[in-house]
């Protein structure tokens, strides 16, 4: 029974120990224009150096608010990628998952669908000027 409760210990603090310190996040949020008007739908994707990325849903206004899984709303200060998606299949995708996601054809130009290629990267810091405008051009 020592030995259990022992072991159990053990594990609990290697899982805390795991966790390690929260990065910083700054609260983030804009909007995604295509060629002057709103993106409907789709998605932003913010990464760091390290870790995660920032991501949000677009909404039907063009808006969205940055948000890192497990860590909370905003996204991690410095130099940041940025990548956004919107393909047919992700207005009905929204609140699906697996199969019932197809993605369908992109409603954007390819380049803004990788951090490689879409030529947007943004300094988040503290303070900064919101809401960004992320306006995007075919």
């Amino acid at each position: 029974m020592i030995l259990g409760i022992g072991a159990l210990t053990v594990v609990a603090g290697l899982t805390l120990a795991g966790c390690g310190p929260r990065r910083p996040l700054v609260p983030v949020h804009g909007r995604v224009l295509l060629d002057g008007k709103p993106l409907a739908f789709g998605s932003v994707s913010f990464q760091s150096a390290n870790g995660q990325p920032a991501t949000a849903a677009i909404q039907s206004d063009g808006s969205f608010v940055l948000t890192v899984i497990g860590e909370g709303s905003g996204a991690v200060k410095g130099r940041n990628r940025v990548l956004v998606t919107c393909y047919e299949g992700q207005r009905q995708a929204e609140g699906t998952s697996g199969i019932e996601a197809a993605l369908g054809k992109p409603l954007i130009p390819a380049r803004y669908t990788s951090y490689e290629t879409s030529g947007i990267v943004i300094d988040i810091e503290p303070g900064m000027r919101l809401p960004l405008v992320l306006d995007l051009v075919r």
